[in-house]
């Protein structure tokens, strides 16, 4: 896997992961290798292949996924700013928040810049503080408004996003474990596989409780399957 996240790519960013993991739990003695499918191998009198995945809180694929959502909230924010100083507004500041159960689709996308500049520039003399709700109801993807009406040359609008942190799913963590499973062809020879599930708490699409008593998911694959959260280290083995 080598995407390209940021300026880091995935990979580096799984080496990260694992690093952390291999201070926190006893590992098989030998050789680290950073490799793909799997992305670690260790070699030594046996090889084991260690692969790691994320565990989102929702597939990427959905459109109310935090991983979706997040990238066009900031540009909601960005562009409805832009639009704002383009047409001469003063400089003032607002915090934004968006409701989770209310995402932003498509054709909001487009639409939601220009509602939320137009509302702003028509608020940005009020006093500053907390703006009542009923004042933006027409917005229904926006929760919470801080406005700062004071000018500054290098007044920014800002997300303020506030997350609940879920208690980790049985399903979808099966769900993520049989998806790796079914693509157990594609990894290189190894005499045992382990799964290093990661959950990181700095990430809110993945922030979320793993600790759910004595779970127990069999797999016919994996010799071992590991739940691990950075920072934390809260490691729970879910096989065996």
């Amino acid at each position: 896997m080598t995407a390209r996240l940021g300026k880091r790519t995935t990979r580096d960013i799984e080496r990260r992961y694992f690093e952390e993991f291999s201070k926190a739990y006893s590992l098989p003695t030998g050789t680290i290798e950073y490799a793909d499918k799997p992305d670690v191998v260790i070699r030594g009198d046996r090889t084991t292949g260690i692969e790691l995945t994320r565990f989102y809180l929702q597939e990427g694929g959905s459109l109310a996924s935090e991983q979706r959502q997040r990238p066009l909230r900031e540009g909601v924010v960005s562009d409805a700013h832009k639009l704002h100083l383009n047409a001469g507004g003063r400089k003032f500041e607002v915090t934004i928040g968006f409701d989770p159960d209310r995402p932003i689709t498509p054709p909001r996308r487009k639409a939601l810049p220009k509602e939320l500049s137009a509302f702003a520039a028509a608020i940005s003399t009020h006093p500053s503080g907390p703006v009542d709700p009923e004042l933006f109801q027409s917005m229904p993807e926006i929760s919470t408004l801080y406005l700062n009406s004071k000018e500054y040359d290098d007044a920014k609008w800002r997300l303020a996003q506030v997350y609940a942190v879920d208690l980790m799913s049985q399903t979808e963590l099966e769900r993520i474990i049989r998806e790796k499973e079914s693509k157990a062809a594609d990894y290189s020879a190894c005499d045992a596989y382990w799964l290093l599930i990661i959950v990181d708490w700095m990430d809110n699409a993945q922030e979320q409780e793993i600790s759910v008593g004595h779970l127990k998911i069999a797999s016919h694959v994996f010799q071992r399957i590991i739940v691990y959260k950075p920072g934390f280290e809260d490691i729970l083995v879910v096989w065996p």
